[in-house]
């Protein structure tokens, strides 16, 4: 092999080492992160549930499904454009996609305001309340505006997997969120606390994303062949994340039409604690995962191996955490709230096992998108609306309940996971085995857990606070060797 041949292989071994190191110390910084975030979210909830009606928490979720689904269905594939695109570091193709973007938050403000009415009217049919979505859709739109003028260095630091600096703006924005809300909530005792405290966060997030990152200034330019590029890969991106929009959000849109607004708002809060689980697994796939793997196929390692590498350690975290969720639910909210939201101590523990499938799916969805087949992510979403517009209609023949919707989300999750292993196993990324042996072990470990927090009688005569403690240790242990393991060398490495 001739030098320069070498020198080549050698750059290239040191680059992905690199990466690896980043992967890894990336990895850390988003589970500490997570763990402190979620206590600050809980409390915060917690607090908030106490000052303000049920019903809130419902009206907060349709505004959110609102606009979420105003970002989704305009979502061009920015952040995933820079980190795949060869020319991501490019000045003139960052200014691009800054400018793409504060166009698509003022088109999103103008969207969202007119959907306001029309939203207000449809669902104040079934519930008065509902009428406020008429001035908090627009109050929450302008955030918006905001989001639309974030730095390009935050895109060009999920390129360069600089997930600490990201990560400290996150803490911040999420800390002051909080106590925002909290503080506001205690004032106003009104859903209005919540839309201000999302409009300042806002604001906060786009001073920050300039004052703590490195890069040049932002300035307006659209470059032909850099919007070519970016538009290009992201139709997909489009299609996939407008129907993402309907799979994360239609639940919660369809279930405030048919049922009380104060059941929907409990079913809310019990998603939103399993979804803990997901934001933890869609900041470690989009954060470090895809960026991961698309330089790792730059540097020539081939996907198998590297999805072999990364799968396992995630899915022990994932089932450990889930087993958590299903244990404890009903000590937590027999601790954390009062005997309005009792109900959402069952539908919990059915909610986080759907988790638990569409975290696999989205470990096999990084690697689609790595790959540039974002329209398998598409396909997907799809089979996971449909899916729940069937179960659903099924089920509530059988009874007009909120459970059965309940288990129309879980069922739906199911199939949808097949979908994504039918796809994987498409691109060799075959992982029955291990797949089925962790589904055995969130089977056991939930249902031992459930199973001692609801018939052993020493452990349910105790405080509810005791229970999860004990539930927490039971479940810790049964994780403990599989933790020491497939997780603990890869935080080693880290440290090292």
């Amino acid at each position: 092999m001739h030098s320069t041949d070498k020198a080549t292989v050698l750059t290239g071994k040191r680059a992905a080492a690199s990466f690896s190191d980043k992967a890894r110390s990336g990895t850390i910084w988003i589970v500490v992160s997570f763990g402190g975030g979620q206590i600050v979210r809980l409390a915060a909830n917690i607090t908030l549930a106490a000052l303000l009606f049920e019903e809130a928490f419902a009206l907060m979720a349709l505004v959110t499904a609102v606009m979420m689904g105003l970002a989704m269905f305009s979502d061009i594939g920015l952040k995933p454009s820079v980190v795949q695109n060869p020319r991501g570091d490019d000045p003139v193709f960052l200014n691009t996609a800054w400018t793409l973007q504060v166009i698509r938050g003022l088109v999103l403000f103008t969207c969202a305001v007119l959907l306001a009415w029309p939203m207000a009217r449809i669902y104040g049919a079934n519930d008065p309340l509902a009428h406020e979505l008429l001035w908090l859709i627009p109050l929450v739109a302008l955030g918006a505006i905001a989001d639309g003028f974030l730095s390009s260095r935050l895109l060009s630091a999920a390129r360069r997997m600089d997930v600490v600096s990201v990560t400290k703006i996150d803490m911040i924005v999420m800390v002051t969120s909080a106590l925002l809300m909290v503080g506001l909530a205690w004032y106003l005792r009104s859903v209005y606390a919540l839309a201000l405290a999302g409009v300042i966060s806002s604001a906060l997030r786009v001073w920050l994303s300039y004052t703590m990152l490195p890069g040049p200034r932002d300035r307006f330019q659209l470059d032909a062949e850099s919007v070519s590029a970016i538009l290009g890969f992201g139709k997909w991106i489009f299609l996939s994340t407008l129907i993402s929009f309907l799979a994360i959000q239609i639940d919660r849109m369809l279930l405030a039409a048919i049922f009380p607004l104060g059941e929907v708002g409990i079913y809310s809060i019990a998603t939103s604690l399993a979804l803990m689980v997901t934001v933890l697994n869609g900041a470690l796939q989009s954060s470090i995962v895809f960026p991961w793997y698309s330089r790792m196929i730059e540097q020539g390692m081939p996907l198998q191996d590297a999805f072999t590498r990364s799968r396992i350690p995630l899915m022990v975290v994932v089932t450990f955490l889930v087993a958590l969720l299903v244990s404890g639910a009903s000590a937590f909210f027999e601790l954390a709230y009062d005997h309005r939201y009792a109900k959402g101590g069952d539908f919990l523990p059915l909610l986080a096992v759907g988790v638990w499938f569409s975290s696999l799916s989205g470990i096999y969805g990084s690697a689609f998108l790595a790959l540039g087949k974002s329209q398998w992510i598409a396909i997907v979403s799809a089979v996971k609306v449909l899916a729940f517009l069937c179960f659903l209609w099924v089920y509530l023949q059988f009874e007009h309940s909120i459970e059965m919707a309940v288990l129309a989300v879980l069922s739906a999750e199911v199939l949808t996971t097949a979908a994504s292993q039918y796809l994987g196993w498409k691109l060799r990324l075959r992982n029955l085995p291990m797949e089925t042996l962790m589904l055995l072990l969130l089977l056991v470990a939930s249902a031992a857990g459930w199973w001692l927090g609801h018939h052993v009688l020493w452990l349910t005569d105790q405080p509810p606070f005791v229970r999860l403690v004990l539930l927490g240790l039971f479940q810790t242990c049964l994780f403990a060797p599989l933790a020491y393991r497939f997780v603990l060398p890869m935080l080693r490495r880290s440290v090292s």
